[in-house]
């Protein structure tokens, strides 16, 4: 079962790279796009954390860098317009604007045994079954080394900013 919840997210000044990608290049390119991002955003003034954004819930481990993953379509149907983002404090490329979200947690077993298309699908449905509207394109947050993360660790959120 998919526990879903809701959250009110600021504003997010963010570094970006965007590309179009099917599913199968978009495993090759993230990690590299995220790396990118990240020094980019170290560059502008600070790769801001997850003790930078409270929202995120994640007071009881380390520190570690945010990311934001937005997809314009499903990779998995088509190549697809895909963002990475990584927050700053000030400036960056755009403003993500400040929305309220429904979200999902997503743990690495399942992504690894091929489970995040029901997230997503879980996420999507509880939003239309609550009287809500999908407000813009689903994104993930990242917020830890998901190599090194074992099978039942949390690695990042599927969400869906909603009106």
């Amino acid at each position: 079962m998919v526990e879903i919840r809701l959250r009110d997210v600021p504003d997010q000044h963010v570094v970006t790279e965007m590309r179009v990608v099917g599913q199968a290049d978009l495993q090759a390119w993230l990690p590299g796009a995220m790396a990118r991002v990240a020094e980019r955003a170290r560059a502008a003034g600070g790769l801001l954390g997850t003790r930078d954004w409270p929202f995120l819930e994640r007071p009881a481990h380390p520190d570690e860098p945010v990311f934001v993953t937005i997809y314009e379509g499903n990779p998995n149907e088509a190549p697809t317009e895909v963002e990475v983002c990584a927050t700053v404090a000030a400036g960056g490329d755009r403003t993500v604007p400040a929305h309220r979200e429904a979200y999902a947690r997503v743990t690495k077993s399942q992504v690894v045994t091929g489970e995040l298309g029901g997230v997503y699908e879980a996420v999507e449905k509880w939003v239309l079954d609550n009287g809500l509207t999908v407000a813009h394109a689903p994104r993930e947050i990242y917020w830890t080394d998901f190599g090194a993360a074992t099978g039942d660790d949390e690695v990042f959120d599927v969400a869906f900013p909603v009106a």
